[in-house]
Order: C-alpha cells, then structure tokens, then sequence
C-alpha cells in the first residue's frame, strides 16, 4: 500500500499527525461494519451479503490497525521501550479479507 510506504518515510511529526487521523477515521467505519455483521438482530437476507459486511469491515479495521500503529511507532521512537512498527501480518489480513469479501460479493450476485 502505498500510503503507508509515504507515512512510514515522512517526517515524525507527520507519521503521528496523519497516523492517528488515519486511523481514527478509518476505523469509525470499519469497527460498526463488524458489529453490524456480527449483531444478531441485524438480518442480512442471504447469507453471502453478511459475509461480505464483515469482510469489508475487518479489512478496514486492519488499514486502521496499520496507521495506529505507525502513529504509535513515531510518537515512541527515541525511548527505551519504543514500539515497533506493524509487521507483514495486517496485510495478509487485509488482503485475506478483501479475497474472502470478493468471493461472497460473488457468490451473493449469483
């Protein structure tokens, strides 16, 4: 992704800046996607739509992990006990999600 390439080889203070915001914004619409998937009283009619609801959320409630994470890493960065920045993890993730999404998508129009 290349935005987090950009974030990770900008400045300290546009790392925090643009991480966080990043981070907050994208997981206030990602979070409430998977409790709407997973809320029982919330029907989605065929089965595939509501797969495809919690994989969209879960994919951005990972890009959102991402950023917090980098803003995390640059406001630590000096200290003894600094944070290390995200590893490959959310991105397989992430991708896991957009595939898992892509197919019930698929499977949902069919």
């Amino acid at each position: 992704m290349k935005t987090t390439a950009i974030l990770t080889t900008s400045s300290r203070s546009r790392r925090i800046t643009w991480g966080f915001g990043l981070s907050i914004a994208i997981g206030l619409i990602g979070v409430p996607l998977v409790l709407l998937a997973i809320w029982p009283g919330a029907d989605h009619s065929p089965y595939a739509a509501n797969t495809v609801v919690l994989a969209l959320g879960v994919l951005l409630s990972s890009i959102s992990y991402l950023f917090g994470r980098i803003a995390l890493a640059a406001v630590t960065e000096g200290r003894r006990n600094a944070i290390a920045p995200p590893t490959r993890r959310p991105y397989y993730v992430a991708a896991g999600a957009l595939v898992v999404g892509v197919l019930s998508l698929l499977i949902a129009m069919a």
